[in-house]
């Protein structure tokens, strides 16, 4: 409803709590998501002062960063959706040597966000991941835990057969989701016989998908909301501030506008441009 505080991902110090809460107290440093089933500019994080569901918000190191925190929290809330929630994989356990498991994954696009999470995410829980880089954030991508990394820019023809060899694949996730993309997975997926490409975007051009191939697109990001409790938990309770705190969890190297909320429109005409290999941040205490 307009006007609207935009903004879904945040952190800072607690400054004061509602009746019932229990998890924080006043000055705790925490990161949080906007739960949007909820209306009501208090809970947009484009101001100095946000609301926060205590469902939503995990508890930080003192010495942990909580630019970084904010850097991965919601992209890394949709990783979960998609790996765990949806494709049924193992969430990893920080706490343990990493099991390997006879699964196969392509994520297309591991310098985008949640591409970078997914990897990091998977191979995590033991899973074999290929992923696919530009040549200029390849040095990043390969620090992220994929077994190969193919370079996407590449002509077409060739990148698919490049990942064809790589494959077969239990499971294709496109992070990227435009239509150049689209057509490249959803052609790998075809190849070994068909079925359902994750995508994080519904279709916004001409796709050429073929008959054998099913492509899928959910919200998600809010799978992790109040109503699905034990992984909610997970989440936000342990392997976020944990995966933080250990430096596990690796963010994107940070653009930090200036300007603080006066460099917020700045920060989204650089994305709607088209950002790779980075996050954009911004300060709303900066002045």
């Amino acid at each position: 409803e307009y006007p609207n505080i935009l903004g879904l991902s945040y952190g800072g110090i607690i400054e004061s709590i509602g009746d019932g809460v229990t998890k924080f107290k006043i000055g705790d440093k925490v990161v949080a998501t906007r739960n949007l089933s909820i209306p009501g500019n208090k809970y947009g994080s484009f101001q100095r002062y946000v609301v926060a569901l205590e469902t939503m918000a995990a508890k930080l190191p003192e010495d942990a960063n909580v630019e970084a925190a904010a850097n991965v929290i919601l992209n890394l809330e949709t990783a979960v959706g998609i790996l765990t929630n949806t494709l049924g994989l193992d969430h990893p356990n920080l706490d343990k040597p990493v099991t390997p498991k006879d699964k196969k994954l392509l994520i297309y696009g591991g310098s985008s966000s949640v591409g970078s999470l997914c990897i990091q995410y998977a191979s995590q829980a033991g899973y074999t991941v290929i992923s696919t880089s530009s040549p200029r954030n390849k040095a990043f991508v390969s620090t992220l835990g994929a077994t190969k990394i193919i370079d996407h820019t590449q002509d077409q023809s060739s990148i698919i057969s490049t990942l064809i060899e790589e494959g077969p694949y239990d499971f294709v996730v496109d992070t990227i989701s435009i239509p150049s993309t689209i057509n490249i997975t959803s052609g790998v997926l075809s190849a070994q016989g068909g079925g359902t490409l994750h995508t994080l975007i519904p279709p916004i051009g001409p796709e050429t998908i073929p008959n054998n191939v099913e492509r899928s697109f959910k919200s998600y990001g809010l799978q992790l909301g109040p109503e699905y409790s034990e992984i909610n938990k997970w989440f936000f309770e342990s392997y976020l501030p944990q995966g933080i705190a250990t430096g596990k969890i690796i963010p994107l190297p940070q653009d930090k506008v200036k300007g603080g909320l006066n460099g917020i429109e700045e920060a989204l005409t650089k994305m709607q441009k088209g950002v790779s290999g980075v996050k954009v941040v911004a300060d709303p205490w900066e002045e």
